[in-house]
């Protein structure tokens, strides 16, 4: 019986759980004053009959009637009847269904976006208010089929699909942008005002609070509905062509297709994937049209073939509150600036003989990474992709386009390019100077040699002038550049004179299997020779004078057309012609320059008829060090040749002096002395020698002067070396050099008979009395 009546009282409270709590069906029902969805939302709006005809014979009227979260751009009633009139459609139904599909796909994008959230970027975190001003939309680039031929201009290599014809996609991304403005997209923008907009869009004009799509007002915003977003347009809105495309736009009349030409060398056909033909019910291949691109290689700054934000300086992945500028000179234009007086017209008779890294550098300058850079907002200096001026002045624009993926500008003339105007021009245009372009290029020093702020000489190595060359380390080897490979990243140079005969050979022994420890060796020893052939500064060939090279090596220039550097004075380079730059002269030469073979021992040793007693002051203080494998030179023990250095050598005589005035001892008599004078007169030959040892290298160029501490210190404080200073006055006229007492202003010596005698790192000059 419990059991039974358990049983009851347990339906009872199903029946009631289930029959007695019915919700009230008003609580949920649908509200009365919610919006339509877009479809029926413009259907009630009385004025969109036209694009919801449009949108009826499309496959995107049950998505807007039912659900999804979209916006909506609707062109008005009064918008299809203008665009109907202009093309000669009697009704929706007359126009193409192709052309219907792109109108109806172009006005719609996913998800609903206000005027606010419209200009909102977005990373891996979510959204934050950003200043885009495009999105993308349901329109995407129908394939194409091209014939190779008609690309003869496209890059070509061991990947590349066979001459014929191919189906490729039109645009890199394909998915077309709509590009809108708000008042929020520019006032953040000092250099972009809302009167660039009528430069943008000729004939129109934007005012505070409107709402632009491209050339076109938006008449409504913010019309809500519940699956998204409306804005009425008051014109039909197509989709527009990349800055690709735009090359070859009608209205221009092929005045743009040499540029094409040139951008077309950076391109190449690659294989992309297989795609059903449901027109044939057969597999196609699909390819796509790449291009190089990085403006640290010398390619395109970035693809004006990509509807994607492109890649710009460093890999920088652009948002879409950006878009690139483009300008596009005519073929007019190109042809003329080719034939005239310029320097790339001097090495080059046609753009098609251009190497691909030359080509990259000369198209850069039409390259923009904001496309209101060249507004007119913006006018005064104009600084392209690679932030080099540019002069663009808004006289030479033929022609203004938005396109799908930025700005395309069509002007009349071609921008003089940094890069070949400086004194780097030569090395870049001629591929002779490929070897030293290279070395320049990793010494990191090629940005600097473009600065139009300071003044350098170049004396030029050509490719076969890398013959029988000193090695900047070492006072017996000579080098030769054998061989290359195509793209230069391995040269292979031959080494003679080494006194172990094991290291004359071939560096590397087998240019197609390189050791990376071979490698770095050439690479350092040809940097180490390039860094001799450039002066910071502009050098008077007729001056017979000094100056200092990067590599802190000197060299004499005289007579006009002889630099000599060290070893032998008297066998010059010759200069064989002259090219005025914007930032220096660049010297096209017989050969490379020479620079010294011997370190400061050998010199003295050379000259020991005048220096012999010095080199024993030298040899009691243990002041020089043997060189391993090499018994003909040795090194200044307390001198570091990472720097530059002047030896005052006292003369024969002028040591004997400072022996009778008991400043020294007799260097050839320290080793009978006791220990202990031995040690003290040890330290007394090492100061002397010190004292004639100069921080500072200097010429008798009438230029270096001043105060220049010696390698000698008497004291320490705080740990720091208060070391002896001298004066010198620099004599050009007489070359000379007097040097003087610093507190007293006292004539101490001159130079004498022997100057500028060069070694490595170390300039003497014979003086006829002591320092002390």
């Amino acid at each position: 019986m419990k059991h039974r009546n358990g049983l009851i009282i347990m339906l009872a409270i199903i029946i009631i759980s289930t029959f007695g709590c019915k919700p009230d069906p008003l609580e949920f029902a649908r509200p009365k004053d919610l919006a339509g969805t877009i479809y029926t939302q413009l259907e009630s709006m009385g004025n969109f009959n036209y694009y919801l005809q449009c949108i009826d014979k499309t496959e995107y009227k049950e998505p807007l009637v039912k659900g999804g979260s979209w916006t909506i751009f609707a062109p008005t009633d009064a918008a299809f009847e203008e665009f109907m009139q202009a093309e000669g459609y009697a009704s929706v139904d007359d126009i193409p269904s192709d052309r219907l599909l792109d109108i109806v796909q172009y006005t719609i994008v996913t998800s609903g976006w206000n005027t606010t959230t419209l200009t909102y970027a977005a990373d891996g975190a979510g959204f934050y208010a950003g200043s885009n001003f495009r999105r993308f939309t349901q329109n995407v680039d129908t394939l194409e089929t091209i014939n190779t031929e008609e690309y003869p201009h496209l890059f070509v290599d061991q990947f590349s699909p066979p001459p014929g014809v191919y189906t490729i996609e039109p645009t890199y991304g394909r998915r077309k942008a709509l590009t809108y403005f708000l008042d929020a997209y520019f006032d953040p923008k000092p250099n972009f005002q809302k009167s660039d907009y009528s430069f943008l869009f000729p004939g129109e004009t934007f005012n505070e609070g409107d709402m632009k799509v491209f050339e076109v007002n938006v008449s409504q915003t913010n019309i809500v509905a519940e699956n998204g977003m409306i804005y009425a347009l008051d014109k039909v809105v197509e989709p527009r062509i990349s800055q690709y495309q735009n090359f070859t736009s009608e209205e221009y009349g092929g005045k743009y297709t040499r540029f094409k030409e040139l951008v077309e060398r950076f391109g190449f056909l690659r294989f992309n994937r297989n795609q059903l033909n449901e027109a044939t019910g057969e597999t196609e291949p699909i390819y796509r049209l790449n291009f190089k691109t990085g403006i640290t290689e010398n390619n395109l700054p970035f693809s004006p073939y990509d509807e994607s934000y492109p890649k710009l300086k460093a890999n920088i992945n652009y948002d879409l509150s950006f878009g690139t500028g483009l300008t596009v000179p005519t073929n007019d234009a190109l042809e003329a600036y080719l034939q005239g007086d310029n320097i790339l017209g001097q090495f080059y008779d046609s753009y098609d003989e251009m190497p691909l890294d030359v080509l990259g550098k000369f198209l850069s300058s039409f390259f923009f990474t904001d496309f209101w850079t060249l507004c007119p907002s913006n006018q005064g200096q104009t600084l392209n992709v690679g932030l080099q001026p540019v002069d663009y002045n808004l006289d030479d624009v033929l022609d203004v386009k938005m396109c799908s993926n930025g700005l395309f500008v069509g002007i009349d003339k071609v921008y003089t390019n940094a890069n070949f105007s400086t004194i780097i021009g030569p090395l870049l245009l001629d591929p002779e100077y490929a070897i030293m372009l290279k070395a320049v290029q990793e010494l990191g020093i090629d940005v600097a040699l473009q600065s139009k702020g300071s003044q350098f000489s170049i004396f030029g190595i050509k490719n076969n002038q890398f013959v029988d060359i000193a090695d900047p380390n070492s006072s017996t080897r000579i080098i030769t550049v054998k061989d290359w490979t195509s793209d230069l990243s391995v040269i292979q140079i031959n080494v003679q004179g080494d006194s172990d005969p094991a290291s004359n050979r071939d560096y590397p022994l087998d240019i197609d299997n390189p050791t990376s420890a071979d490698i770095n060796y050439v690479n350092t020893t040809l940097k180490d020779i390039v860094l001799n052939q450039i002066v910071e500064k502009t050098v008077d060939i007729n001056s017979n004078n000094y100056y200092a090279t990067k590599s802190g090596e000197f060299i004499y220039a005289y007579e006009g057309n002889k630099v000599s550097g060290g070893g032998n004075l008297n066998d010059p380079a010759i200069v064989t012609s002259v090219r005025d730059t914007d930032n220096g002269k660049f010297y096209e030469m017989s050969r490379a320059l020479e620079r010294p073979l011997k370190f400061t021992y050998g010199a003295l040793v050379d000259n020991s008829t005048i220096f012999s007693r010095f080199i024993e002051v030298m040899e009691a203080t243990g002041g020089f060090v043997v060189i391993p494998n090499n018994s003909n030179d040795k090194l200044v023990s307390f001198l570091n040749l990472q720097r530059t250095f002047t030896l005052l050598a006292p003369n024969n005589n002028a040591v004997n002096q400072a022996i009778a005035d008991g400043v020294i001892v007799d260097p050839t008599t320290v080793n009978s002395l006791p220990a202990l004078e031995q040690a003290i007169a040890k330290q007394d030959l090492l100061n002397f020698a010190k004292r004639h040892f100069i921080q500072q290298a200097i010429p008798t160029d009438g230029i270096i002067a001043g105060a220049y501490s010696s390698m000698y210190f008497e004291k320490v404080i705080d740990f720091v070396p208060v070391y002896e200073e001298y004066v010198f006055e620099n004599n050009y006229a007489t070359s000379n050099l007097t040097i003087k007492k610093p507190a007293t202003g006292e004539v101490i010596t001159e130079t004498g008979a022997v100057t500028n005698l060069l070694s490595k790192r170390v300039v003497i000059h014979e003086i006829e009395n002591y320092l002390n």
